[in-house]
């Protein structure tokens, strides 16, 4: 008879008739992607987590960024092969009144890269495939950029290098 009425008494309760959603959580899969790319652009919201040093904080029309006599940037590969190291900026004509031609020195992880000499100004563009040996998977890479003659700003005394839109490692 007790299970009879335990029954009977389990069958009286009155069920809700709609349900509460399950409570949201993240699901856990390992780190947080890390945003070091193989390649930034300086209009990236995120462009920064690209930079060492020697790079304005602040983007100049959307687009581009000052860097400084010496800049610094950092870059994260899944390969090492067949890559090349290009960057997209320029030199403004009116520096060169100030501090002549411009010899720009590129090395990755320490190395020489190339030195390139300007002339005068403009926009350029630079691509050179980087020797595979002295790429890493495992350990950032480190892209160095040295002007050797800065502008100094009239305005604020700043030493300035080139202005830079892009850079990085492309296939």
């Amino acid at each position: 008879m007790v299970p009879v009425v335990c029954l009977w008494l389990a069958g009286c309760a009155s069920l809700p008739d709609t349900y509460a959603p399950p409570m949201q959580r993240r699901p856990v899969t390992g780190p947080e992607p890390n945003p070091v790319d193989h390649y930034v652009t300086m209009s990236e919201a995120d462009a920064d987590v690209h930079f060492v040093s020697g790079i304005s904080d602040t983007t100049e029309a959307a687009t581009w960024r000052w860097t400084g006599p010496r800049a610094e940037l950092i870059f994260r590969l899944t390969t090492t092969g067949h890559l090349r190291f290009a960057m997209d900026f320029a030199i403004p004509e009116m520096t060169f009144k100030q501090r002549g031609p411009v010899a720009i020195s590129i090395s990755i992880n320490g190395r020489l890269l190339d030195k390139l000499r300007y002339e005068k100004g403009g926009q350029f563009h630079f691509e050179k495939p980087a020797p595979f040996d002295w790429l890493r998977t495992d350990a950032y890479n480190f892209v160095t950029l040295e002007i050797d003659k800065p502008w100094v700003s009239p305005d604020d005394g700043a030493r300035l290098g080139i202005i830079l839109t892009s850079a990085g490692f492309v296939q």
